[in-house]
């Protein structure tokens, strides 16, 4: 008996197999056709299906109670992962609101080697960086020309008020302003390293926080914005 119902669980495993190919492809061999929108709920449901049939030929026929419980549970998990496949994008793009929330400014390493900084709370990009190996806060401003440090953040990366000289003018949103020419030995944020950033540091109480501005993204390969998520390319 343990070796015809060993033959016959084979037999089934089998035809899930060609089943899944089946709702894969629709035996197309056509790469171009392949559809995994659709054909995806087809095969969870066939897969839990199958899965349940199989286990009922393992453990012996059940009773209608155990049935029933069966039924519940299973058609329970099976509409959970429909629901989920399908709004998978909403979920995925609640996903990144929370980590923006919990860790604003965190860079997540991706596996293409890109950068992944999430949208903070405020609506905002935020970095974690580090300037000449000094922690430094940075907000993403691809309308500054530079990077801007605050005098606070200057004063941790090493640069003394004796070597800044304010002679550069610039233009602010609370008008012109004078600020002091650096050159940045090192800017990290994550697995990325830039090595002499020019820079600028600005005057005490001129700016609130540091600005990760034009020449940091300009020495990246490429940079883009999807949504809520700030992609850097090293």
């Amino acid at each position: 008996m343990r070796g015809i119902r060993g033959i016959v669980i084979g037999v089934l495993i089998t035809i899930m197999v060609g089943a899944g190919l089946y709702a894969l492809v629709d035996f197309s061999g056509d790469p171009d056709n392949l559809d995994f929108d659709q054909t995806g709920p087809r095969i969870v449901t066939l897969s839990v299906l199958a899965f349940v049939f199989v286990a009922s030929l393992v453990f012996g026929q059940p009773r209608v109670r155990d049935i029933v419980q069966g039924v519940f549970f299973w058609g329970g998990l099976l509409a959970l992962l429909v629901v989920g496949y399908t709004f998978r994008a909403d979920l995925i793009q609640g996903g990144y609101r929370v980590l923006g929330a919990l860790a604003p400014g965190l860079a997540v390493p991706q596996d293409d080697g890109t950068i992944l900084i999430v949208r903070d709370a405020s609506g905002h990009f935020s970095l974690e960086a580090n300037t000449n190996g000094a922690k430094t806060r940075f907000l993403l401003d691809t309308g500054a020309s530079a990077v801007v440090l605050t005098r606070e953040d200057a004063a941790r990366a090493g640069f003394s008020d004796s070597e800044l000289t304010f002679s550069v003018p610039v233009q602010t949103a609370n008008g012109g302003a004078l600020v002091a020419p650096v050159r940045v030995r090192t800017l990290s944020v994550g697995d990325l390293s830039l090595k002499d950033v020019r820079a600028f540091v600005a005057r005490e109480g001129a700016l609130d926080t540091s600005l990760f501005g034009m020449t940091a993204l300009n020495r990246l390969s490429s940079w883009r914005i999807e949504g809520d998520r700030l992609v850097l390319t090293p």
